[in-house]
């Protein structure tokens, strides 16, 4: 991603991953700060810095990943600011992918990335009666609190929030909760 901010807005890779975080924090992610400031073309940004082939000896499944999903009988959705061949390449190479009912990216809410609250307000249109966020971004948790879904903080780091309803250091911890 920085050496695509470099070669298209022609600075440097210090500049460029400065850039990068700024608008990462600022508006939710990168993608959407650089259309907003530079319009730059989204398909292009978007494959360039998604390369499967670049990610793919990265990915190794979770230890307890299939015992994790089998045990959330609910219907499952992921909602990421990935693009979809990405998303969906990651969970098939997890072997979770059959797992999820639906998989929301950032082509589905119109290249508005969370923490934008109608990103949620639209999931929650959807036909279920809960809706738990599982993220390890606390304004991404904080927006979704705030439209009404039980939040998950997935992080090691210890302080509390009254937009936190759990925090868990592992996902498989998520196995021990219960009335959620």
């Amino acid at each position: 991603m920085t050496k695509y901010i470099s070669d298209v807005l022609n600075v440097s890779k210090e500049n460029a991953d400065k850039i990068r975080i700024d608008y990462w924090q600022k508006y939710g992610s990168t993608l959407r700060g650089l259309q907003i400031n530079h319009r730059i073309q989204t398909n292009d940004f978007l494959k360039k810095t998604h390369n499967l082939k670049k990610i793919e000896s990265k990915i190794t499944p979770l230890r307890y990943i299939k015992k994790i999903m089998k045990s959330i009988r609910e219907d499952k959705i992921v909602l990421t600011n990935a693009p979809k061949h990405y998303a969906k390449f990651v969970l098939k190479k997890m072997g979770i992918c059959h797992h999820f009912k639906k998989i929301i990216c950032i082509e589905d809410n119109f290249y508005i990335p969370k923490p934008n609250q109608n990103v949620f307000k639209r999931v929650k249109k959807l036909p279920y009666e809960k809706f738990i966020l599982i993220d390890d971004n606390k304004e991404n948790l904080k927006q979704a609190f705030l439209c009404g879904f039980i939040t998950i903080h997935l992080s090691s780091i210890r302080e509390q929030n009254k937009y936190i309803n759990f925090r868990l250091n592992q996902l498989n911890k998520i196995l021990k909760l219960k009335n959620i």
